[in-house]
């Protein structure tokens, strides 16, 4: 668990562990990629950042006090932390009417590099432990990871991959466009978060 390994996608498509990957879009230094393997939808996304993993790690353990840059986050809850480097976490997500919010239970996994120089996070779907709000919908099959390490100077390479199920009646190409789209808003604002930070 001490490396997690990323890929820079520096060409139209590439083969990652086995998987065919296409370069989407490249919008403001944030590249994201996608691939579709056995119907399941991935997104890739990578962005440099002037801030460290610590930084970065300390931001994520903010979000119950405030989410606003996870793109559509309604509430972030901490359900459990006694284990030092997993987390178990309740995120619910604001849908446009008359789609309904959409909610997930993860359990997560950090690890740090001995020099504090990377940082490896894995996220994992618990949903099958808890019940559904009402008025809610479950996502399902939540996976995700993040990895940052350095790059030079002060810079650091940071990368997120995701894929999910996010439940109900919502078509394939717009759930997929809405992963693209939220992944996007989310780094976009979790880089000018951290930069904002960086320079105080």
């Amino acid at each position: 668990m001490q490396s997690f390994v990323f890929f820079i996608f520096l060409t139209v498509t590439l083969q990652v562990q086995g998987q065919t990957w296409s370069e989407d879009s490249t919008n403001q230094h944030i590249l994201i990629s996608t691939s579709t393997v056995a119907g399941k939808y991935q997104i890739n996304a990578k962005m440099i950042v002037n801030a460290t993993p610590l930084a970065f790690f300390n931001l994520l353990e903010n979000t119950p006090i405030d989410c606003s840059w996870i793109a559509n986050c309604k509430s972030v809850t901490v359900l459990d932390q006694s284990l030092p480097d997993y987390r178990f976490v309740h995120t619910v997500f604001n849908s446009p009417w008359p789609v309904a919010d959409r909610e997930m239970y993860t359990r997560s996994h950090h690890v740090f590099s001995a020099d504090m120089q990377h940082l490896s996070i894995m996220i994992e779907d618990i949903s099958a432990q808890y019940p559904t709000h009402p008025k809610n919908v479950m996502m399902k099959a939540v996976q995700a990871q993040w990895s940052m390490t350095h790059s030079h100077d002060d810079w650091y390479e940071l990368n997120y991959l995701a894929s999910a199920d996010p439940g109900g009646n919502i078509p394939q190409w717009l759930s997929q466009r809405l992963l693209k789209d939220s992944t996007f808003t989310t780094l976009k604002q979790l880089r000018a978060i951290l930069h904002a930070q960086h320079s105080q």
